[in-house]
């Protein structure tokens, strides 16, 4: 069975997906579509497919399985709710949204339409998440009741550092920063393997200053260029963010993301009741004998194990295991366990804007409240 695949946004990420899909056994990219025909008329020479100008064409012209949503955050919740209607099921890049409001109704659309909706985070399929899941699994941790996620840089705001958009940094749109940007891949992760609990309340904060980095004796001689494209981005988003997450079951998951803060990245931790994992380097932390133990775990050799056992651990090495993979096969039921990244990402989407608001509010909010305070920063196409 194959599905065929239409890709809206011919920028860095459709050239991105489009190149996963052709390692992917059962996908085939037919059509892209992009308000930039140029960009449009060249990925879909470079994948083989039809090119379009307007996504609603591609979706009355092609016969697609998929949608493949590319672009910016806050035209995710249209396309992807205008192609469910269509019939088609969607795989979406990171964040879900850039709104919690925004992505409940992707979520309501896709049920509503009978269609799958995938959200895009790598590290859910990662060696390191896939051997702390099997240490979980295996009753290794015992019952995990704490996380702590970062993904922190010192210096990496997109555009004003040299690389990405502007478009990354306006709430316009991408809604947020490095909360809503990076933090979403640490935030799904660690809450995948808490089991995906129901948020209880969230309490954040964030910083910007944006203004105090570029000091003349941070960056000499280069200050002007940064001036510049500060002023020509519209600069108005976080430049950190940190927030906890209390969940239903009583455990605690923390966030520190940032594109730029003086301080070094930390690696994602989990604890549980009988030990506990460090993910960068992957190490197991427990005790044997009555002596506390730190386990460096052969992930690669593990890999490979699992793959001499012909799938079946789920491991089957001749389709891969990567997201893609994994989508395509949750669409043509394949898949031995459905990752549900949406439900996931949903979640993830009440702590991430759950910071936000909670910065707004001066106070920590309930997960009804969060809801209750989003707004849809949806564009209408």
């Amino acid at each position: 069975m194959t599905i065929d695949i239409g890709i809206v946004g011919a920028g860095n990420r459709g050239e991105t997906h489009a190149g996963e899909y052709a390692d992917v056994d059962g996908a085939e990219v037919v059509a892209v579509a992009d308000v930039d025909q140029d960009a449009s008329e060249s990925l879909a020479q470079a994948v083989g497919g039809t090119a379009y100008g307007d996504y609603s064409e591609m979706l009355d012209d092609a016969d697609l399985d998929a949608v493949d949503v590319c672009v910016h955050n806050n035209l995710h919740r249209p396309i992807t709710v205008d192609a469910a209607e269509a019939g088609c099921h969607v795989f979406c890049e990171k964040p879900m949204a850039a709104t919690y409001a925004d992505a409940k109704a992707m979520m309501d659309a896709t049920e509503e339409a009978g269609v799958h909706l995938g959200i895009q985070n790598f590290e859910l399929f990662s060696e390191e998440t896939r051997a702390a899941k099997t240490l979980l699994d295996g009753g290794d941790l015992g019952d995990p009741y704490f996380a702590r996620g970062v993904f922190s840089r010192r210096r990496g705001r997109p555009y004003i550092d040299g690389y990405g958009t502007p478009s990354f940094v306006t709430k316009d749109s991408a809604g947020g920063g490095p909360v809503i940007d990076v933090g979403t891949y640490v935030v799904g992760r660690l809450l995948y393997l808490l089991g995906n609990e129901s948020i209880e309340r969230v309490s954040g904060a964030t910083f910007e200053h944006t203004d105090d980095a570029y000091d003349e004796e941070l960056v000499g001689d280069n200050r002007d260029e940064y001036v510049d494209r500060l002023d020509d981005s519209g600069y108005d988003v976080e430049d950190s963010g940190m927030g906890f997450a209390r969940l239903a079951d009583g455990s605690l998951l923390t966030l520190r993301a940032a594109w730029h803060m003086f301080l070094p990245d930390d690696s994602d931790v989990l604890a549980g009741t009988k030990g506990g994992v460090q993910f960068d380097p992957f190490e197991f932390y427990t005790t044997t004998g009555d002596y506390q133990a730190t386990v460096s775990l052969d992930l690669e050799e593990f890999e490979g194990r699992q793959a001499l056992l012909e799938g079946d651990t789920g491991y089957d090495f001749e389709r891969g295991v990567g997201q893609y993979h994994h989508w395509i096969d949750t669409l043509t039921g394949e898949a031995e366990e459905v990752v549900p990244t949406a439900e996931i990402a949903l979640n993830s989407m009440l702590v991430m804007e759950g910071i936000y608001l909670s910065q707004e509010a001066g106070r920590e909010l309930t997960a009804e409240e969060i809801a209750e305070r989003s707004e849809s920063a949806s564009v209408d196409i």
